[in-house]
């Protein structure tokens, strides 16, 4: 993410409202965010970003690898770049997708950014799309969004349940 990351020497991350509200959703669900990406120090500057925001974080440099961590650890929030040796972000997407796996959310963060990249991502199952060039308290929100969003399906899957078992007495 070479682009905009703003040096986090400048701010106190763990003093911002946006970064208190994203821990305060995120107490439905552990505060652990996936990141993957192929470039090191954009991995690194990226983590060390949200694990300066409170988050736990875990990398993988392509989607294979993703893959064999999600066998063994759910994240509520994975942050993928689409292009990746080995496998994509796309990729990635379309086989936790096709696993059935929807309580994850997932953040494609990409330098590509034409309509077409946008309409074929979404249709691969990513839930947000960022492009590299965005602040870092662009991405806070949108993290935000999704621990909203992660809430709020868990709270309809919830109810569904809880309507399911009333039907059936």
């Amino acid at each position: 993410m070479a682009a905009n990351i703003d040096s986090i020497d400048n701010v106190d991350i763990n003093d911002s409202i946006v970064t208190k509200r994203i821990l305060a959703m995120a107490q439905g669900s552990e505060a652990k965010i996936l990141v993957v990406d192929d470039d090191e120090m954009t991995l690194a500057l990226i983590s060390d970003l949200l694990q300066a925001g409170g988050f736990k974080v875990r990398r993988a440099t392509n989607g294979a690898e993703a893959l064999r961590i999600l066998d063994k650890e759910w994240f509520p929030v994975i942050l993928t770049d689409w292009q990746m040796p080995v496998m994509s972000g796309l990729e990635l997407t379309k086989r936790l997708r096709a696993k059935g796996v929807t309580d994850t959310y997932v953040i494609m963060l990409t330098a590509l950014e034409s309509g077409l990249d946008y309409e074929q991502a979404y249709e691969a199952g990513v839930d947000d799309y960022l492009t590299k060039k965005l602040p870092d308290i662009e991405l806070f929100a949108r993290i935000h969004a999704a621990f909203c969003t992660l809430n709020l399906r868990r709270s309809l899957q919830e109810a569904r349940t809880a309507l399911a078992g009333k039907t059936a007495s």
